[in-house]
């Protein structure tokens, strides 16, 4: 007579779960019925992930959110590897500060820059340099110009920023925002151009900047320049100009999962999420 080993089973089975919930497969592709699958492995959606949180300080910590489930998760990472996340209803200062006072401050921490998250690091990492992500720069610039202008002016800011991306070195980044001063220097009266209208309500003549859109994209651009070419003029050796560790590394696999697995409820795809990041952590 053989002993069975449950313990080994219920590994077993788990270990086919986490592959499946992390692979590429769907449940029809399986080697068994998708009911009997779901049957044995139905205990497996509450084992509990394990908590990752080391207290190591990094040099550089690179964050970002996503929406999942109705609910976003807010993810923290190094170059190489997850180092925190938490779930919190949307993204606010209060939320980022709970995910930020868990961690030691870094030196460096790559953001895109959104209102909430640099309040927070303000409070909590009063002393770390912020690198604000040159994409997404990029990205708000092209919605308010798109990417073919009418105008002289629009179109040559939209390719000074284009170029953003490709600063790597302190010399670039001088000859950069030389380049942003002439630009400003040649089109300045452009942009202080006005319209003036006439109020039919109120009978009176209003006026606005003729060139708003224009105008705004020049302002943030103005404004965050040299968050946006900070990690050139550190030249600290893998610092991360872009977000994308976490946006392109993180969060579009997220996407990906999800895809293959839709039709799962908020809090299966909420699960997927944390194993995946799990999986992502240094041990």
């Amino acid at each position: 007579m053989t002993l069975g080993r449950p313990d080994l089973t219920r590994r077993f089975v788990f270990e086919r779960f986490i592959s499946w919930l992390l692979g590429k497969a769907s449940q029809t592709e399986l080697a068994m019925s998708a009911r009997t699958f779901r049957d044995q492995t139905m205990w497996c959606w509450g084992v509990p992930v394990p908590f990752v949180l080391s207290g190591e300080i990094q040099h550089c910590v690179i964050v970002d959110g996503i929406r999942v489930g109705g609910m976003v998760c807010l993810i923290a990472r190094t170059v190489d590897y997850v180092i925190a996340w938490r779930w919190v209803p949307y993204e606010s200062s209060v939320y980022w500060a709970e995910l930020l006072c868990g961690l030691p401050a870094s030196a460096y921490v790559v953001c895109d820059g959104q209102k909430g998250l640099l309040k927070a690091l303000a409070t909590c990492w009063p002393d770390t340099i912020v690198q604000r992500c040159r994409f997404h720069a990029w990205l708000n610039v092209k919605a308010k110009l798109t990417l073919h202008p009418e105008s002289k002016a629009a179109q040559e800011l939209l390719e000074l920023t284009r170029n953003l991306l490709h600063v790597r070195s302190r010399k670039q980044a001088r000859q950069w925002k030389r380049q942003l001063k002439r630009w400003h220097r040649k089109h300045g009266m452009y942009l202080n151009e006005r319209t003036v209208k006439v109020d039919p309500k109120l009978r009176e003549r209003r006026w606005r900047y003729t060139h708003e859109r224009l105008r705004s994209a020049y302002r943030q651009i103005h404004k965050i320049q040299h968050d946006l070419l900070r990690s050139s003029f550190h030249a600290s050796p893998g610092l991360p100009s872009t977000t994308n560790h976490v946006e392109g590394g993180i969060n579009s696999q997220i996407r990906s999962l999800l895809k293959t697995h839709r039709g799962m409820s908020k809090e299966h795809q909420r699960k997927l999420v944390d194993w995946y990041l799990y999986t992502r952590t240094e041990d």
